[in-house]
């Protein structure tokens, strides 16, 4: 079975963060994530990655998470425990999704 491609990871993230006001806690934004999308993930998502046995989804999440850092959707880390969090760059995405969605 395949995996939940990294764009629509990117999506749930981009539209989790904005219902939650634009930031949160790397695990609070993975709960909304799997409580909204979570019908939608695949039996494979939900198998642990062989390398630290995080769930194959979140680790992929985390790392879509930096794909969205680098172009300047989402802030970078300062310190250790910062939270997920949108830029402007990324609330204008957010807004793009949810008009996209409306259509």
């Amino acid at each position: 079975m395949q995996l939940t491609p990294h764009e629509v990871l990117g999506r749930w993230l981009l539209m989790t963060l904005g219902e939650m006001g634009g930031e949160g806690s790397k695990q609070a934004v993975l709960r909304r994530i799997q409580d909204r999308y979570g019908a939608h993930l695949t039996e494979t998502d939900h198998l642990p990655q062989p390398s630290n046995g995080e769930v194959k989804w979140e680790n992929r999440t985390a790392w879509q998470r930096n794909r969205m850092v680098k172009s300047g959707l989402l802030k970078p880390y300062v310190r250790r425990g910062d939270p997920w969090a949108l830029t402007e760059a990324g609330w204008a995405a957010h807004r793009d999704l949810l008009s996209s969605q409306r259509q």
